[in-house]
């Protein structure tokens, strides 16, 4: 059985989805950046920057998707629609541990909502080429959202 949310992101039309998940993406990298320049752990500035610039691949595949197979995708994306692969605000307020410990919630929050779109976009496309293109974009977003948790300074690590 659906819940509303899958529901929402198998209603949508294939190109105004991968519209979407182009706009996560690209979320996606800016906030990666944004926490490797907002951190003096170089532990941290490593993986933050990895995890951008797998974050900036993934926007290019998703355009590339586009291009292939819905040329005229070109959309306006609603805040609804924003909110089907990003948690919180798209542009972080980081100026301290809690603000940074806030924003690594709700990049981790938002990797594992983007996995949960890239799935069921997966288990309802007719097109069998981007069906194992999809579920493995949204292993990708589970096994970032596990690598933030892993991480030894992380406050996710006592989150359940």
């Amino acid at each position: 059985m659906s819940d509303d949310y899958e529901v929402k992101v198998r209603s949508l039309v294939p190109a105004k989805a991968l519209a979407i998940a182009s706009y996560g993406e690209s979320v996606a990298a800016y906030r990666y950046h944004t926490l490797h320049d907002k951190t003096d752990d170089t532990a941290l500035q490593a993986v933050f920057a990895d995890m951008a610039i797998e974050e900036q691949g993934h926007h290019r595949d998703v355009q590339e998707l586009l291009r292939k197979y819905y040329p005229p995708g070109d959309f306006v994306l609603s805040p609804e629609d924003k909110a089907l692969v990003i948690v919180g605000t798209r542009l972080l307020e980081v100026t301290d541990r809690a603000s940074f410990e806030q924003a690594l919630g709700m990049i981790y929050e938002s990797e594992l909502l983007t996995g949960r779109f890239y799935q069921a976009l997966a288990d309802t496309t007719d097109n069998e080429q981007l069906r194992p293109v999809l579920r493995a974009m949204g292993q990708e977003c589970f096994d970032h959202g596990a690598r933030l948790k892993a991480l030894p300074q992380s406050p996710l690590r006592s989150a359940q």
